[in-house]
């Protein structure tokens, strides 16, 4: 916290809405210690799915998210924006509509905003920026006590989570691996011996299981995870966090995992943004539609439409089909998305598939529709 106050000074009285769980370290971080020491005024979320709905009435001035928190609010400033919102227009776009813009989702009084646990589309960065929202990628993990770099006002580089705290020292290994060590880090593992042996070096550091560079400025940059890496069966390595974030810009996406371990090719499941198809293929105002996704599905059921009517439509496939393809040519030929499986329903926390922080959890995705994988390999 000492280290936090150093890169941002926060006024008693700052209001912060409260979303993450209690259980989560960046939760306890700022909700037991940060808004005492502060003296921030914290409103609690009855549910993460209506963060944004509570940040429009509070207006708070520091916000704390997830990728996909921002990925809904960016999708919907694109759509409500319409063409202004071209990257090439943007830094055209007047004060008015800017703040207009801010209040609609809840910004206009931030001073600070942090993504992190998951990496974020630099497009989202880029336009929050330009908004004159000040949102920066953090990084962090539960073992360094939450935070261990973050960019800040005047020091951050978009496609990097910052430069390390004073007083944490970071290294990349000789395999890439990113390392940790310093007054913050855990000293092990509760009664797991072992455990701790394995993450925790004879020399003090903590091995992360992330795969990162830093660049000749000092900012850090991810590439991937460790156990996350695939290797295709020409030996390839592929990181799929970056080019399922890449594709989840896609306005229709609400989720996207590669697959591509030990194939011959890559091949991807998508999942529908209900909340997207009510406002463009229905018209609904963006601030109309309901956050709940059973009520969405009720919503899109009252415009006389089933889910099934997007997820088996092949105007839908096709639509998909240009994008994926347009986005393809950002990745080299071995990473490229050659099959895709729009799937009937969007992940969610009851089967297993996300975390509470909204990130994907590859075992149970792969285990839950492993039918529908193994139909993009028949014949390869």
């Amino acid at each position: 916290l000492a280290e936090v106050w150093k890169l941002q000074e926060f006024e008693r009285g700052w209001g912060y809405v409260s979303w993450l769980p209690c259980a989560h370290v960046f939760g306890q971080l700022v909700d037991c210690h940060a808004h005492i020491r502060w003296g921030l005024h914290m409103t609690v979320v009855d549910a993460p799915l209506n963060v944004i709905d509570y940040a429009k009435e509070v207006q708070p001035h520091l916000f704390i998210g997830v990728p996909r928190i921002y990925e809904k609010v960016y999708s919907n400033l694109v759509a409500k924006l319409g063409g202004k919102i071209k990257l090439a227009k943007v830094p055209l776009l007047g004060g008015i509509i800017k703040k207009k813009a801010k209040e609609a989702i809840g910004m206009s009084n931030c001073v600070y905003a942090i993504t992190g646990a998951a990496p974020i589309n630099p497009d989202i960065l880029k336009l929050f920026h330009t908004l004159d929202i000040p949102l920066y990628e953090g990084y962090g993990m539960t073992e360094t006590t939450a935070g261990a770099s973050l960019g800040y006002k005047k020091n951050h580089k978009f496609g990097t989570v910052g430069k390390p705290f004073s007083g944490t020292e970071l290294m990349i290994s000789d395999t890439g691996e990113i390392l940790f060590r310093g007054r913050h880090v855990m000293k092990g593992y509760y009664k797991n011996p072992e455990a701790t042996a394995d993450t925790i070096d004879a020399d003090g550091w903590l091995h992360s299981g992330d795969k990162g560079e830093i660049d000749s400025d000092g900012y850090v940059k991810i590439t991937g995870r460790i156990k996350e890496l695939y290797v295709s069966s020409g030996g390839k390595n592929i990181a799929p966090l970056v080019i399922e974030e890449t594709m989840k810009s896609i306005p229709m996406v609400s989720q996207c995992m590669l697959i591509g371990d030990g194939r011959k090719y890559c091949s991807a499941l998508f999942t529908l943004d209900v909340g997207a198809i009510l406002r463009d293929k229905h018209g609904m105002d963006p601030a109309k539609i309901p956050k709940d996704p059973a009520v969405q599905i009720t919503t899109l059921e009252s415009f006389g439409k089933t889910l099934s009517d997007y997820t088996d439509s092949e105007e839908i496939f096709n639509e998909m089909q240009v994008e994926v393809s347009r986005l393809n040519g950002q990745f080299s030929n071995p990473e490229q998305i050659k099959k895709f499986t729009i799937l009937p329903r969007d992940l969610n926390v009851d089967f297993g598939e996300l975390t509470p922080t909204l990130k994907i959890r590859r075992i149970q995705i792969r285990e839950n529709w492993a039918s529908e994988i193994e139909s993009m390999y028949e014949g390869a």
